[in-house]
């Protein structure tokens, strides 16, 4: 008979709401239940330091307003895009980098789509996986 891990469950969590994300948060899974308009706000890279991780899943769909990923305001263009879109019917959105806000638009996206989020002490590094074309924009 083979070993059992027990307690082997990740930290995941509700977001319910706008949230402003901890350096404690590093590691977590949220799973995004709003279907209004909501905000995430990165912690400040001195803070969340090199190795600093999370996931972010959509779990309801966003019919009022966009869901925003943005860096706190203490960092200035520290967000990389990478974006892969599955049904992409016209030019990949590829990479922007020197951003602030990420946008996932209202009635674009889908349940499952989500971003893996990584910070290297200098920059965030934002890998977002979405189903639908265009769904997901930089400023």
């Amino acid at each position: 008979m083979g070993r059992v891990f027990f307690n082997t469950r990740l930290d995941s969590r509700s977001i319910t709401g706008s949230y402003q994300l901890l350096a404690s948060d590093s590691g977590s899974i949220f799973f995004n239940k709003v279907a209004a308009a909501a905000t995430l706000t990165l912690p400040t890279i001195a803070d969340a330091q090199d190795g600093w991780n999370c996931k972010v899943i959509i779990a309801t769909n966003v019919t009022s307003g966009d869901f925003t990923i943005s860096e706190n305001s203490e960092d200035t263009d520290k967000i990389v895009l990478c974006t892969n879109e599955q049904q992409n019917n016209a030019a990949p959105a590829g990479t922007s980098t020197g951003c602030t806000n990420v946008l996932l638009a209202s009635g674009a996206d889908a349940e499952g789509d989500m971003f893996d989020i990584y910070c290297d002490g200098t920059n965030w590094y934002i890998y977002a996986n979405v189903k639908a074309d265009a769904a997901v924009t930089a400023s």
